[in-house]
């Protein structure tokens, strides 16, 4: 994937409040960044979301994070082009 999909995604975890998005380097002087950085960056912040929402009650939270963390991953996914992780 382009470097600017990845910093951009990485971008939209940080703001949502991602820790270890906001830790994550921006990638530049790459022309492409493997997509297993992408996966592992949703991955990561889909779990410390649900961490930090699990007392949440249920009907404010779509896969077991809050409506705006699960709008953030997805944002972030799409911006990358993946679908699976």
């Amino acid at each position: 994937m382009k470097p600017a999909a990845y910093n951009q995604a990485r971008s939209i975890l940080a703001n949502a409040g991602s820790q270890t998005a906001a830790k994550s380097h921006p990638v530049h002087g790459k022309d492409d960044v493997p997509v297993s950085y992408g996966t592992s960056l949703l991955a990561a912040a889909r779990d410390e979301f649900r961490q930090a929402d699990r007392h949440l009650p249920a009907n404010q939270k779509k896969s077991d994070m809050s409506i705006p963390h699960y709008n953030a991953i997805h944002s972030a996914a799409k911006a990358m082009g993946i679908d699976r992780w």
